[in-house]
């Protein structure tokens, strides 16, 4: 066929239009590399677009050949051709209940700045080196090292994923960025209580359910009434339509308080959700302002500032309350939403108060003691 081009399977050749040339150029795609299993074609502005195009599909037939065991002449792979084989698949555990939403998106999110760097780069040839390499250069922008861990978590998952394919023999790791822990000032439950004095009425019962609750902040904002159940006095953390928890451990139903039970029973229900925006169909996203405003008021500071106080730092204020009150790790992982026996409660939510550690300093005795070697001293003398 005049100025067709065979790359593989496919082909690309002149568009024809009432048996005249219309200018644009045509992709074949045999019906057995589509999801429908007929013919595709697909038209394109310029020939170099088409065989582009052409290219980047048959990698994707060669990669596919190879990950279910009938390779062709066998290429390699690049970054970005297996993360997009990994996607489709996640995707499908997603659709079957198998992976969360949420957790997919995040690991697309960490993988697209890991593509940036890697992304055309043979899959084989991935090593502790480039690891590195990735680091230092993800410093240089000025990421945090929890963002980078966690960037290079997600490419170990893809990874991982491809080896047990026989893509690769090996998966390259390099030694995690070391994250310094940070102090972060907590109010104590007597500072809270004047703080919420000085919020609106929606906002105090919000504020005060993160307090004395330790939800993340997305579990509180996209509580609704259906959630709650006024009889038993608790509310329920789960998926709805639109909104999915945090991971599989996140789905918990959570005890509340009686004063806290008693404040949701009066507070008017205006809309599904506890609490609404100002478009009473949509939930509340962020109270930023308001909540410093009060703080200010409250005259809550700390070095002569006023405490900087988010959801995040009231979800850390509880658990360091829970944890001073004796409430034992495995309770309060549940409580929190983490996984049984996760080490991120006590490592990152878990901090000590100045006072609890100043009323854990041990005393020896020694005057006591001292005062009776003295008078052994004395009767031998």
């Amino acid at each position: 066929m005049m100025n067709s081009t065979k790359i593989g399977p496919l082909r690309v050749r002149p568009h024809i239009r009432g048996s005249k040339p219309s200018g644009r150029w045509q992709l074949d795609v045999p019906g057995r590399f589509t999801l429908t299993g007929r013919r595709d074609r697909i038209l394109f502005a310029s020939k170099t677009d088409a065989v582009a195009e052409a290219k980047s599909r048959l990698r994707e037939i060669q990669l596919k050949g190879a990950i279910r065991g009938h390779t062709p002449a066998r290429s390699s792979f690049t970054l970005s051709d297996v993360v997009r084989q990994w996607a489709e698949e996640e995707e499908s555990r997603v659709r079957t209940l198998k992976k969360r939403a949420s957790s997919l998106a995040t690991d697309l999110q960490r993988l697209h700045a890991v593509l940036g760097f890697l992304g055309g780069d043979d899959i084989s040839h991935i090593d502790e080196r480039q690891l590195v390499a990735y680091q230092e250069h993800r410093l240089a922008m000025r990421r945090k090292p929890n963002t980078i861990n966690g960037e290079l978590r997600s490419l170990r998952v893809v990874l991982g994923w491809v080896k047990k394919r026989g893509l690769i023999h090996d998966i390259p790791s390099a030694e995690a960025i070391p994250i310094l822990r940070r102090e972060v000032a907590l109010p104590t439950p007597m500072e809270m209580a004047r703080i919420i004095g000085y919020l609106p009425p929606n906002l105090a019962l919000l504020v005060r359910l993160l307090a004395e609750t330790g939800v993340r902040k997305g579990e509180a904002f996209y509580l609704t009434w259906s959630d709650v159940d006024e009889i038993n006095g608790t509310v329920a953390i789960r998926s709805k339509e639109g909104w999915t928890p945090k991971t599989q451990h996140s789905e918990r139903r959570i005890f509340l308080s009686p004063g806290l039970l008693n404040q949701l029973r009066r507070h008017p229900k205006l809309s599904r959700w506890v609490f609404p925006s100002r478009e009473p169909s949509k939930p509340i996203t962020r109270f930023d302002n308001a909540l410093a405003a009060a703080v200010r008021a409250a005259g809550v500071l700390r070095n002569g500032n006023p405490i900087h106080l988010t959801p995040h730092v009231l979800r850390k204020a509880n658990a360091t309350w829970q944890a001073m009150r004796g409430v034992v790790p495995s309770v309060l992982q549940s409580m929190l939403g983490h996984a049984p026996g996760s080490r991120v409660t006590e490592r990152h939510y878990i901090q000590a108060v100045e006072d609890t550690v100043r009323q854990s300093v041990l005393e020896l005795p020694l005057d006591d003691a001292l005062a009776t070697s003295s008078v052994l001293t004395e009767r031998r003398d």
